[in-house]
């Protein structure tokens, strides 16, 4: 009986063991743009502030070619510190200018290229970023079943696989296809993460199945819409989910107590949801403020400020978002900066008057009119 009762404590502790090794990990990361942006901050200093957050991930563009020596030292002082890199294979095509045979085979072969060079230390690979929205569909165009667009409404949705205008996905799932199969013919076993800008878009996430596109992860950008309805849709194809992008609506641009406070609550809203809907990474977009770009919203999208002293740029100091987020990070803040300069109420209105946008683009299935949108979001935040 003893021997029976050790034997069956035995395969329990096994079974356990076994599922929780199963188990991935979750990936905190954040994205940057240490090729294309970031001038005179090295790698060094972006992985440092990576450090002091306790991220795991840093998501990068890759643009060109030439990118590739630089995605290798990149790689290299990412790993002194056990940091993961996640490229995003975004290769320069005109996809107004090229058909789609040529975007094809263009694509594979810019797949091919850095895959091939980086397969041994990059194991998984987004490949393409927010192409969709070139094929949302538009006022007065034809859809594929033959039924014209309504003149009268503002761009598609994206919500529905119809809501994307037939020649122009031909392009993107063209170079989607493209993207995949190459990464496919260098190593089957790669991880293709693939998606779209978030915003309702699950039509595409239909029409890149219909197309027979290969993915393993199913991409998803929150800006502040409804979290939830995006991850229930993506459910349905069966595959881990992550949000490659995300952040507070425009970042700091209505404040930079605003931008903490808004993504400290997105931050608490992935933790509740990720074990629900199998969230397995969340990347904050981004690391650095981009001020070189103002008025532009990516001026205002970091957890870090930039400053220019005799011509060069430097850093110039954490955010209070930067703040916020290692606090939930690593569930600490330093000494006397406990609220991480979030308002004493934690309201945010940017954020919950961006939520009620999107639920009333939802509802009509369509781009609404400006002053209706407005109309009906203030009635409700007035209680009416």
């Amino acid at each position: 009986m003893v021997w029976r009762f050790l034997l069956i404590l035995l395969m329990a502790f096994s079974a356990g063991t076994m599922r929780i090794a199963a188990e991935p990990a979750f990936i905190w990361g954040v994205n940057g743009h240490p090729f294309t942006a970031y001038p005179d901050i090295g790698i060094d200093e972006q992985i440092e502030q990576m450090r002091r957050l306790g991220l795991t991930s840093y998501r990068v563009n890759i643009s060109s070619l030439d990118h590739a020596p630089r995605l290798r030292e990149l790689i290299r002082q990412a790993k002194k510190h056990d940091i993961e890199i996640l490229p995003v294979l975004t290769p320069p095509l005109a996809l107004e200018k090229l058909d789609g045979g040529t975007l094809y085979q263009r694509a594979r072969a810019f797949a091919v290229y850095f895959v091939s060079r980086f397969k041994d230390d990059i194991r998984v690979w987004e490949l393409g970023n927010e192409l969709e929205n070139f094929a949302i569909i538009q006022p007065c165009e034809m859809q594929d079943d033959g039924v014209q667009y309504n003149c009268d409404w503002g761009p598609g949705s994206g919500v529905g696989p119809m809501e994307y205008y037939g020649p122009r996905w031909r392009k993107v799932s063209a170079v989607l296809r493209g993207l995949s199969d190459g990464t496919v013919s260098v190593d089957p076993a790669l991880v293709k993460a693939m998606g779209t800008a978030g915003w309702g878009h699950v039509g595409a996430f239909h029409r890149m199945r219909e197309d027979g596109i290969e993915w393993d992860i199913s991409v998803w950008h929150y800006y502040g819409d409804d979290l939830e309805w995006g991850l229930e849709r993506l459910q349905e194809f069966g595959k881990p989910i992550w949000l490659t992008e995300f952040n507070h609506p425009k970042g700091s641009q209505k404040g930079e107590k605003e931008q903490a406070a808004g993504l400290a609550e997105i931050m608490k809203q992935i933790e509740r949801l990720r074990g629900k809907y199998r969230v397995e990474a969340a990347h904050i977009y981004e690391l650095l403020d981009e001020p070189y770009w103002a008025p532009d919203f990516e001026a205002y999208m970091g957890l870090v400020r930039l400053e220019k002293q005799q011509g060069s740029w430097s850093i110039a100091g954490d955010k209070p978002a930067f703040c916020a987020a290692r606090k939930i990070l690593l569930r600490s803040a330093p000494a006397g900066q406990d609220e991480c300069g979030l308002k004493a109420d934690g309201a945010d209105q940017a954020l919950i008057e961006s939520q009620l946008h999107y639920s009333y683009d939802l509802a009509l299935q369509r781009r609404p009119d400006p002053a209706g949108l407005n109309s009906w979001t203030q009635s409700v935040i007035a209680g009416k």
